[in-house]
């Protein structure tokens, strides 16, 4: 897994997880400009300022009422928020990160939109999406090593193939592998 200050990347797989906001009427937002958050649909899109002239597309780190982490899975084409909301908090003596409860400035501060960049949270939001991304993982794995073997099979058949082309015998070739000489006849032997 690649790590970045704007999310984090999957080697062999297609997703990346990021944190995005979570406002009152269930909009989401990412990104954006000094005290203005991007708007986002919850499919993950986002809402452009020439999409429509009426359409609010920035609002300010202060309404912001918690956060989750989301993933953009390329091989499946969507966008997925997990469900587990940090609430945010307005008083720091109310934090409690195992309740997943943030405190993240007062009202008037940026930091709402920075959450994701705390040292202390990253592993907590990245730990939820290991969860996600796990059934994934394992399939790159299986894939990885089952790619892997079938390149040291080729070798071993073309070791093999070099070995009887200088007359070394089953027994050898086997004793070399691991099995007998009849195990080593039976599966080279063609």
């Amino acid at each position: 897994m690649k790590g970045s200050t704007m999310g984090w990347f999957t080697e062999g797989s297609d997703h990346e997880g990021y944190v995005v906001c979570v406002f009152a009427d269930g909009m989401y937002g990412a990104g954006g400009k000094h005290r203005q958050i991007s708007l986002m649909n919850p499919d993950g899109t986002t809402i452009w300022e020439n999409d429509d002239p009426d359409s609010v597309v920035w609002r300010p780190p202060s309404q912001v009422v918690g956060w989750k982490v989301a993933c953009s899975c390329e091989p499946h084409g969507k966008h997925v928020v997990i469900d587990q909301l940090w609430t945010r908090v307005w008083d720091p003596a109310e934090q409690d990160l195992t309740r997943r409860r943030i405190y993240a400035g007062d009202p008037t501060s940026d930091d709402a939109t920075y959450v994701s960049d705390r040292e202390d949270l990253e592993p907590l939001f990245i730990e939820q999406w290991h969860f996600h991304i796990a059934p994934d993982q394992h399939l790159h794995t299986i894939s990885t090593l089952g790619e892997q073997l079938k390149q040291i099979e080729a070798q071993l058949n073309e070791a093999v193939t070099a070995a009887r082309a200088v007359d070394l015998s089953w027994d050898k070739i086997g004793r070399a592998y691991g099995i007998t000489r009849q195990g080593a006849r039976k599966r080279w032997d063609k």
